[in-house]
C-alpha cells in the first residue's frame, strides 16, 4: 500500500529530525579520519572476534561474501578474501565504509555500535587474511592518478551527455545495463556482478552515484577496480570522453530521482 501525503510528510519529518540528531555518517567518505594504529598479534585476535560477531551473517565466517544473509542481498556482500581487491582499498576507505556504511548496499554504518579501536581491529584482520596472498600482476595498460579534491571539468551540455551516453550504451551497458542498474547482458556471469549506479534500489534512498565524489568515480573509470571486473578505460577513452560519461551518469541519477520522487518515493519500476 503507498504511503499517504500526509504520512510521507510525517516520515519525511521523523527522517529528517532522525538525520539531525545522528553523527554525519553519510559524510564518511573524504571525511578526516584519525590515523591508523599499528597492527599487533593481539589486534587481528581482537579483529577476528569483532567480525564474526557483526560482520560474518553477511560477509561469511571465512570473509568471502557467503554468510547467510547475503543470499537475500543485493548487491552481493564483497569477497574480503579477494586479494586484489582487498589491496586496492586503502585503509582509510575501509574505515570510512565500516564507519559510515556503503550507499546503495546493505554495509550498514557501524559509528554507533563500534567505537573506533574496534573498527581498526576489524580492518587488521581483514588485512591478515590476504597478507600474504600472491597479487596477479595488473592488466591494467597505465595508471592515472586522481587527486582527491578532483572535479568534473565538462560544462554541462547537450553535446557532452550526447558523448557521455554514446560512450555508456558502447562500453558499459554490456555489464551495468542500459539503465545503469547493473543488470546487463553478461552482468549475472560476473562475480561480483557490476554496481547499480544510479538506478534507485529502495525506498528513501538516493542512487549510489549521488553518494560517490567525481574523484572516486574518474579513479574508477580510469584506472578499474582490482579484483573486480571492472576494466581500466584509460586507454580506451580520452580524459575528456571519461568525464563526459561521468557527467551522463550524473544527468541519468537526476532523472531517476525525479522518477522516483513521482512516484511518491518509491523505486522506478
Amino acid at each position: 500500500m503507498k504511503p499517504s501525503g500526509i504520512n510521507c510528510r510525517i516520515l519525511a519529518a521523523a527522517a529528517g529530525a532522525l538525520l539531525f540528531l545522528l553523527p554525519p555518517a553519510w559524510k564518511a567518505f573524504g571525511e578526516e579520519r584519525p590515523g591508523a594504529p599499528a597492527s599487533t598479534p593481539e589486534s587481528v585476535s581482537a579483529g577476528k572476534a569483532v567480525f564474526f560477531e557483526y560482520c560474518s551473517g553477511c560477509h561469511g565466517r571465512r570473509a568471502d561474501g557467503r554468510g547467510p544473509q547475503s543470499i537475500n542481498l543485493v548487491p552481493k556482500p564483497q569477497n574480503l578474501r579477494n586479494a586484489q581487491f582487498m589491496k586496492y582499498l586503502t585503509e582509510e576507505r575501509m574505515f570510512a565504509s565500516i564507519a559510515g556504511g556503503v550507499r546503495g548496499t546493505a554495509m550498514p554504518a557501524f559509528e554507533l555500535n563500534l567505537p573506533a579501536e574496534k573498527r581498526w581491529q576489524a580492518i587488521h584482520y581483514l588485512r591478515s587474511l590476504t597478507r600474504g596472498d600472491a597479487l596477479q600482476i595488473s592488466n591494467a595498460p597505465d595508471h592515472q592518478a586522481v587527486p582527491a579534491e578532483s572535479r568534473n571539468p565538462v560544462a554541462y551540455s547537450a553535446e557532452a551527455l550526447a558523448s557521455g551516453k554514446r560512450l555508456f550504451l558502447n562500453y558499459c551497458a554490456s555489464c551495468h545495463g542500459a539503465r545503469a542498474d547493473g543488470r546487463g547482458v553478461i552482468a549475472p556471469n560476473l562475480v561480483p556482478m557490476p554496481r547499480n549506479l544510479v538506478a534507485i534500489a529502495s525506498w528513501g534512498e538516493k542512487p549510489f552515484i549521488d553518494y560517490m565524489p567525481d574523484s572516486r568515480l574518474y579513479d574508477s573509470i580510469t584506472n578499474g577496480v582490482p579484483g573486480t571486473s571492472m576494466s581500466p578505460w584509460i586507454k580506451v577513452m580520452n580524459d575528456s570522453e571519461r568525464w563526459s560519461l561521468l557527467l551522463f551518469l550524473r544527468d541519468q541519477a537526476r532523472e531517476e530521482r525525479e522518477r522516483s520522487e513521482k512516484n511518491g518515493g518509491s523505486p522506478a519500476q
